[in-house]
């Protein structure tokens, strides 16, 4: 049980770590308002990935496995939400806030807009879906409790890490993005990455 815990939390440090969407949105709100906007976007995503938890306890992958179009079906209603949050960063106005500036853009939910980048990512529903299930060692615990344990745990991970990272470029970063042309070009940069990690999912499931 020891080796098989070290390797699901070698796995899924590998998988956040990984620049995704989870990530770009809360750096990009830690440039944008400090790390208030990287700890709300953090808790938000974390929030979704425990809905994944439960379901996953709960059994719904079973309810997955045997009727695989629901699956598909929510993994595309995901991919069009990437490409929106593309869309958003594309058409930011690059007005970043300053060091002496509070305040988020008042239309701005960080905790709102995490939860949902994390509960429509298709890659972080794939993980609890399909991955998660295969560390389970039927020996040791009932499989709804299994489910919930390692499941926090790797929600825990996400803040922790997501929040780190926000909390890291929210400093000499967020300075130099109070320029508009380089908060343009960063959010633009953003843009195209998210927009290439929703291509690349769909051609995958296309092949």
């Amino acid at each position: 049980m020891a080796a098989n815990t070290l390797l699901f939390l070698i796995t899924i440090l590998s998988l956040i770590i990984v620049p995704g969407p989870d990530m770009l949105y809360v750096t990009s709100r830690a440039l944008a308002s400090g790390k208030p906007a990287a700890l709300k976007a953090s808790l938000g995503i974390s929030a979704g990935y425990l809905v994944f938890t439960v379901l996953v306890a709960a059994g719904f992958q079973s309810l997955f496995l045997a009727e695989p179009r629901l699956f598909q079906a929510i993994r595309w209603v995901g991919l069009a939400y990437l490409m929106y949050l593309a869309y958003r960063l594309f058409f930011a106005s690059g007005m970043w806030t300053s060091e002496d500036e509070q305040q988020a853009p008042a239309d701005t939910n960080d905790l709102k807009f995490g939860f949902l980048t994390s509960l429509l990512n298709p890659k972080g529903m794939l993980f609890y879906f399909s991955l998660l299930p295969q560390f389970y060692v039927p020996e040791v615990m009932p499989f709804w409790l299994y489910a919930l344990v390692f499941g926090m745990v790797a929600s825990l991970l996400c803040l922790i890490v997501y929040y780190g990272v926000g909390s890291l470029v929210s400093g000499p970063a967020r300075v130099w993005l109070a320029n508009s042309n380089n908060g343009k070009r960063v959010s633009m940069l953003a843009s195209l990455c998210v927009f290439a990690v929703g291509i690349s999912m769909v051609v995958a499931d296309i092949a």
